[in-house]
């Protein structure tokens, strides 16, 4: 996988502004099943389903998150150099 930190729109690799955008929708996405989970409001899913929801949603999160600040922290260690 690609990834590039270009400002353009029309590039076809992965940029870490779509890396941000993809972890902010995982982010608000877990906290609108989180407050659904609150009020005991599950759709058509079992508590247990709905838990595992949860659970691969905050995980993708974490992914994302990690990878960005490892990118971060890459970019620092080549500007350093």
């Amino acid at each position: 996988m690609d990834v590039t930190n270009e400002n353009a729109e029309d590039t076809p690799l992965l940029t870490k502004g779509d890396l941000a955008v993809a972890a902010f929708a995982l982010s608000e996405t877990f906290n609108a099943y989180l407050a659904d989970y609150q009020a005991e409001e599950y759709g058509d899913m079992s508590k247990e389903q709905y838990e595992s929801s949860l659970n691969h949603i905050r995980t993708a999160f974490v992914k994302f998150d990690t990878l960005l600040k490892a990118m971060s922290v890459e970019e620092t260690d080549d500007s350093e150099v």
